[in-house]
């Protein structure tokens, strides 16, 4: 049985009081009388049966050890789902380096730069020590522009969007996370941890413009993007919750490159065992380029994209 604090003390406070009253018994043979808590509160020992009002010392240890079992922060398994409202700035480049134009989506061709999407994540610790971690992630982050130029456009390869064509926009990309951890340091209120995270981005982009001039063009690429990451929790109280993950990739190969930072921190409160509430900031930025033949798969067109957003985020979680 382990000692708590509250049994400690009803032992120093009986040893006291018996020295005090010059009542030191002598040691005997036989099982040791067990310590109870009276409706006072005072200690006591005693060989009859426990009755109304007192309470055995080491079952008080035992319910706060237990107590503080059932408080421990850190689940075996969730399940989250929620939103998030995202300022996003993005850059396309479709061509090769040189024979293309970066083209300002927001700016030039009226992409929506703000974007409300869902969002959702499940992980899994799947050791006893509760150390090994798997997390399973996906964001949408699709948008729509229509716009008619003021100006004339060039978008490579010698061919101009000319000003009073209208132009639409799609710009599709979904970011799909597969997320190894491990906690090289983990206590009832610290979890750190370091991993590995697969990202695959899915990105198709597509221009249209009719009127004065018509031209249409596209970009696609579903390159994976693998990254390290380091992640912090951090257990307020057994309900108060602060979280922090960062990922990093950088990559160069034959004629691609490829480069991926993403943050996100929050707070989640849990007001039952099983449900809480999660508020965050979130932080991405995506840089992909090709321009020529590469081995690299999903990769099979010549262009460029350059992608970040900031977000807000609340999200709805369930743990076991």
């Amino acid at each position: 049985m382990r000692w708590m604090p509250v049994q400690s003390l009803a032992l120093l406070a009986y040893s006291f009081a018996s020295c005090a009253s010059g009542d030191l018994r002598p040691i005997h043979d036989g099982p040791v009388p067990p310590m109870v808590l009276d409706s006072s509160g005072q200690v006591e020992t005693s060989v009859a049966p426990l009755g109304p009002g007192r309470v055995a010392v080491e079952d008080v240890a035992a319910a706060a050890d237990a107590g503080h079992r059932d408080g421990e922060p850190w689940s075996t398994f969730g399940l989250e789902v929620g939103s998030v409202s995202s300022a996003i700035d993005s850059t396309v480049r479709v061509g090769l380096a040189g024979a293309g134009v970066g083209l300002d989506l927001e700016d030039l061709l009226g992409l929506n730069r703000s974007n409300t999407t869902v969002k959702a994540r499940a992980f899994w610790r799947y050791t006893e020590n509760q150390r090994h971690r798997v997390d399973l992630s996906w964001l949408d982050l699709n948008r729509r522009g229509k716009k008619t130029v003021t100006q004339d456009i060039e978008i490579g390869n010698g061919e101009v969007i000319t000003a009073g064509t209208t132009a639409t926009t799609r710009l599709d990309l979904r970011l799909i996370r597969a997320q190894y951890s491990y906690s090289f340091y983990q206590d009832d209120r610290v979890d750190l941890g370091v991993g590995g995270s697969l990202y695959v981005l899915p990105i198709d982009f597509q221009l249209e413009a009719t009127g004065v001039s018509d031209n249409a063009d596209s970009f696609g690429v579903t390159a994976p993007l693998p990254a390290v990451g380091l992640r912090f929790d951090f257990a307020i109280t057994p309900r108060w919750l602060l979280q922090s993950d960062l990922n990093l990739f950088y990559i160069e190969f034959d004629e691609y490159r490829g480069s991926l930072t993403s943050w996100s921190g929050g707070v989640e409160y849990r007001p039952w065992d099983h449900f809480a509430l999660g508020l965050g900031l979130e932080s991405f930025a995506l840089g992909v380029e090709q321009n020529g033949g590469t081995d690299v798969p999903g990769v099979n067109e010549a262009g460029s994209i350059d992608l970040g957003y900031i977000g807000l985020g609340f999200t709805l979680k369930t743990r076991w």
